[in-house]
């Protein structure tokens, strides 16, 4: 029985994002698929002109819908408001600098086959950039919650829809991510950098009280609190799934602190490797007294 795709809901939130997002919307109004579908862009507070690119050039166009704030809300916020005024029954999430290929959207739409498949995504990790959603599992489910503001965000969405007993499909839909992360320039601006990321992981417990289950697997809890510190140190030292397992100190974004290049850097590495794990462990205790769920 051939597969009868649905019309689809494209939302794209976008800040600060010109050049690339008028390459995506370029790209999104030629994508070959068998059934209508609509691109919703919401403007999430722009300063460089995108609200003025997208009514000049997009503005007359039937299949773009634009919506505009006066200042960041942030990505829950701006995700939730083009979720709302989305007409068709499968919501896409891509982000603004996702640039799809033609068959993008039916390749990721198609995972949809079977009616207990509620989230399909082509980027992993329980969802994120190019993740499709039934919308009536949206609606239910109230959307982004913005306690997360950004940061597991996804995942939270993802595993939410989960536990009302649907399933998450992962399927190969390709786009370009046209986005590379500029090393921050100098100490002062390296040392904000890292621990805006440790930031991050205050949002942890708040995913794993609302997830249990899912989360502990996710988050790789031990003795019901402890997120397990060979996993943390595996992450910040390159050798988490997925990577290239070449020791060095960085992100998963891709920011290079330090390479291995002789022993002392591989000594650096590890010292720094462990004092990165303490400190990840810190921010989640802060999160735990603001969520008021242990994890550390």
């Amino acid at each position: 029985m051939a597969f009868n795709f649905p019309k689809a809901s494209i939302v794209i939130a976008s800040y600060n994002n010109k050049v690339v997002l008028e390459r995506v919307l370029d790209a999104m109004l030629v994508l070959d698929y068998p059934n209508e579908y609509e691109i919703i862009v919401v403007d999430d507070g722009s300063r460089d002109g995108t609200i003025e690119m997208l009514h000049k050039k997009f503005g007359e166009n039937k299949k773009v819908k634009v919506i505009s704030y006066g200042r960041n809300m942030g990505v829950c916020t701006a995700r939730n408001e083009g979720i709302k005024v989305a007409k068709f029954p499968i919501v896409v999430n891509m982000d603004h600098d996702c640039i799809p290929s033609k068959e993008w959207l039916r390749d990721l739409v198609k995972g949809f086959e079977g009616p207990k498949v509620g989230v399909v995504s082509s980027f992993g990790s329980f969802g994120g950039t190019s993740t499709a959603f039934r919308k009536e599992l949206l609606d239910k489910v109230g959307g982004y919650d913005k306690k997360f503001f950004y940061y597991r965000e996804d995942t939270d969405l993802t595993f939410s829809i989960m536990d009302l007993g649907f399933e998450y499909k992962v399927v190969k839909a390709d786009y370009k991510h046209d986005h590379k992360e500029i090393a921050p320039k100098g100490k002062k601006a390296m040392i904000g950098y890292v621990l805006k990321r440790l930031h991050y992981h205050e949002n942890d417990p708040l995913l794993y009280k609302k997830h249990s289950k899912l989360a502990k697997d996710f988050l790789h809890v031990k003795l019901g609190f402890l997120v397990d510190p060979r996993q943390d140190f595996k992450v910040v030292v390159n050798k988490w799934a997925g990577s290239s397992k070449k020791l060095k100190l960085g992100s998963p974004r891709g920011i290079v602190m330090l390479e291995n290049k002789s022993p002392l850097h591989f000594l650096a590495i590890v010292i720094a490797g462990i004092g990165y794990v303490f400190a990840i462990k810190f921010y989640r205790i802060i999160g735990s007294i603001r969520f008021r769920k242990l994890l550390i």
